[in-house]
């Protein structure tokens, strides 16, 4: 999907923006955002734009100020380390897994609910661009808000699901077992067969049959679209993210906004 989407309430216009949340989910050649208002948890405005973030800052919405900024980076330099054995004078031992260059900054954070400590790696300079244009900003790599989005809305369940959020060029996956998390890992892809090929891989890994596992498709696929039609035809449960599974709310958008943007609306959960 690469149009511009941009929906906002009626009188968005006329709002305060101190007051509110921005979150940002920055792509290689297009961004996300969304502007919640943290006293209701309302959306009161969601966009998609094709174009590099750094091209567009005269976008008065990234010249607002507001009261919080969160936003997600994409990486592909992570590894999982059990934090019962993670200790912080290792990480230099660790981080060797994820080759990180000599203009990266390693960086960690534990997985709520998992156990787990993720090491990775984020360009320095981006960092560093980003923290001069949204300062305070919360910076997050793509798999903590998909991972705590995914924990929230269907940990509770306990037969095996599969998640898959796909982006241009790229898509996440999340495997959950017994109400734990199993699994994740990105892939880049060029095609449907390339897509398919590496979500069938998941599950073999994890043991898991096609034909018995709930899915749940979100990021950037148009329901009943030819994409979607080939996941189904490999897995026949598959649907959409359900549009009720954040704690947050959507009234006045005009639009529904899962599973497009359920990723985005994840970093509502990240601290």
């Amino acid at each position: 999907m690469s149009d511009k989407i941009i929906l906002s309430v009626d009188g968005f216009e006329n709002l305060n923006l101190k007051d509110f949340e921005l979150y940002l989910e920055i792509g290689l050649n297009s961004y996300n955002y969304a502007i919640i208002d943290p006293s209701d948890k309302g959306v009161k405005s969601i966009a998609h734009k094709p174009t590099v973030i750094y091209n567009d800052l005269n976008d008065l919405v990234l010249q607002g100020s507001f009261a919080k900024t969160k936003i997600s980076l994409p990486t592909q330099k992570f590894t999982f380390i059990p934090s019962e054995i993670y200790h912080q004078k290792d990480l230099e031992n660790y981080s060797k897994y994820i080759q990180p260059s000599d203009n990266d900054k390693v960086l960690t954070k534990s997985l709520e609910k998992s156990g787990i400590t993720a090491i990775y790696a984020l360009p320095e300079l981006q960092l560093d661009k980003l923290s001069t244009i949204f300062p305070n900003a919360e910076i997050f790599p793509q798999f903590v808000p998909f991972y705590n989005g995914i924990i929230y809305a269907f940990s509770q369940i306990g037969f095996s699901q599969l998640f898959i959020n796909i982006k241009h060029g790229f898509v996440e996956i999340i495997i959950l077992k017994d109400h734990q998390f199993q699994f994740y890992n990105v892939f880049e892809y060029q095609n449907d067969d390339e897509l398919l090929y590496f979500i069938l891989l998941s599950v073999q890994q994890n043991k898991i049959k096609p034909a018995s596992v709930t899915v749940k498709v979100s990021g950037d696929i148009q329901q009943f679209g030819d994409t979607f039609k080939k996941i189904v035809k490999q897995f026949p449960r598959t649907e959409v993210t359900d549009q009720d599974s954040l704690p947050l709310f959507y009234n006045g958008l005009g639009h529904p906004v899962m599973p497009r943007f359920f990723s985005l609306l994840s970093l509502h959960l990240c601290e």
